[in-house]
């Protein structure tokens, strides 16, 4: 996985910096990132967003994957969205963990004039997270920078975490990863061959490769939209092993029954949009009895798009 190149903007006098890992660039990360933007750009600076990839708790807990919502260029993507001038994305490392805070923020301020912080209120960095907001201050007070707290953003009375948002990925559960998201969770992936199962029955599938870092739903029948060079279709998704063919192959595949559409897309890279679970993954007692639920998956999914927004970045 190529990680995000450091793009050095200097064009104007003062940078005002947000740092985090900001997986998933939820619409807490959304908020505290536009609000920055629009007064570094009042201000006449820039934005910057500080960022790390692999995820700090993934080095220091050694967390296996899948674990991500977003990959380093979905992020980038997202802040380039929001306005956001450069990008930072550093590779994270237990050796940088164990730096002092004000040991980080010098390194910061060696490649870029930072005279604001923007962070959340529970925000801390470096060697045992004692870069809290009150010992930022502090630095902040020698080294000639602010530190902005940022509130909160809540759903229901809880903040909304990328944390809260991996587990509903992982139990397919989408309405409310699509609101705390400001968008449909997606995947990304190039267009294999697969057995032609699907052909051979009358519904031919785009299965994906996708990177290992992403998450997937649990197994289940999705409907779904498809990004194919930039035109959009709806589709309908099944995530899971297909016990009704008795594989022997229990590696879960992502695999889109693209509605009312015939064209060869082997090779494209394409992107897949999770709107809401249809069911859960079963085995049928024999191929036409799963030929009649697919129809019913198809019309299901297809009712169910036609009262929900074609993705188009982020909502609002």
């Amino acid at each position: 996985m190529n990680l995000i190149e450091e793009d050095k903007k200097k064009a104007k006098r003062f940078v005002y910096a947000t740092i985090g890992a900001f997986d998933g660039v939820h619409i807490g990360h959304q908020q505290l990132i536009k609000s920055m933007v629009n007064k570094a750009h009042q201000d006449s600076a820039n934005a910057l967003v500080v960022t790390f990839h692999p995820h700090p708790v993934v080095v220091l807990k050694s967390l296996p994957m899948p674990f991500y919502i977003s990959t380093p260029s979905e992020k980038e993507i997202i802040f380039r969205q929001l306005g956001v001038d450069s990008v930072l994305d550093l590779k994270f490392t237990k050796k940088m963990a164990g730096m002092e805070p004000d040991e980080f923020i010098d390194l910061l301020l060696t490649q870029y004039p930072i005279t604001q912080f923007w962070l959340g209120k529970d925000f801390t960095l470096g060697k045992n997270r004692a870069g809290n907001l009150t010992v930022l201050g502090e630095i902040g007070k020698e080294k000639g920078f602010s530190v902005i707290e940022c509130p909160f953003i809540e759903d229901g009375h809880r903040k909304v975490s990328s944390s809260e948002i991996r587990k509903w990925i992982i139990s397919g559960v989408f309405p409310p990863t699509t609101r705390a998201l400001n968008r449909y969770y997606s995947l990304k992936g190039k267009v294999t061959h697969g057995d032609s199962r699907g052909k051979k029955i009358g519904f031919p599938t785009a299965n994906l490769d996708v990177w290992q870092g992403k998450l997937i739903p649990m197994a289940g029948v999705y409907a779904t939209w498809i990004t194919i060079d930039d035109q959009t279709f709806p589709s309908v998704t099944n995530v899971g092993v297909r016990p009704t063919f008795e594989s022997t192959d229990k590696t879960p595949k992502v695999e889109a029954y693209i509605l009312d559409f015939d064209q060869d897309i082997y090779n494209k890279q394409v992107q897949l949009h999770f709107v809401e679970n249809i069911r859960v993954e079963k085995k049928f007692n024999s191929i036409d009895e799963l030929v009649s639920q697919i129809q019913r998956d198809a019309k299901q999914a297809e009712e169910i798009l036609k009262n929900v927004k074609k993705p188009t970045g982020l909502f609002t």
